[in-house]
C-alpha cells in the first residue's frame, strides 16, 4: 500500500509516518508511507492508494482533490490523530477509506 501524506511542515508528518510504518509492520501489512508538501505532491500520487491530507494544508483539500486522479480517494486526517500522531487510528481510518472507495 502506498500512502501520500501531504503536510505544511515535515517534523510531524514524520513522527505520524513512523507510527503509521510501525503499525503496518506490526499488522503484517507492506506499506510506504511518503511525506509529501502541496508542491511536491505532482511527482509520488500517479500510483498511490490514498492521499490523506494533514491539518495545516486542510484547506487546499478541494485543490489537492482536483490534483489526484480520480482514482485516488483524498482523506483529511482527523485533527486531534494527526496532532498526538495516532498512526494506527490514521493507518485503520486509510484502509477504511480505501474499501470504500473501491467499493462505489
Amino acid at each position: 500500500m502506498k500512502i501520500i501524506l501531504v503536510s505544511y511542515s515535515g517534523s510531524s508528518a514524520s513522527i505520524l509516518r513512523d507510527r503509521m510504518l510501525a503499525w503496518a509492520h506490526s499488522n503484517l501489512m507492506e506499506a510506504e508511507v511518503i511525506v509529501s508538501s502541496l508542491a511536491g505532491l505532482d511527482g509520488d500520487r500517479d500510483d498511490a492508494d490514498i492521499v490523506l491530507v494533514g491539518p495545516q494544508v486542510r484547506c487546499a483539500l478541494a485543490s489537492v482533490r482536483e490534483r489526484v486522479p480520480k482514482k485516488i480517494p483524498v482523506l483529511a486526517v482527523d485533527t486531534r490523530d494527526y496532532g498526538m500522531a495516532k498512526g494506527d487510528r490514521v493507518m485503520q481510518d486509510a484502509i477504511a477509506a480505501i474499501k470504500r472507495y473501491m467499493e462505489d
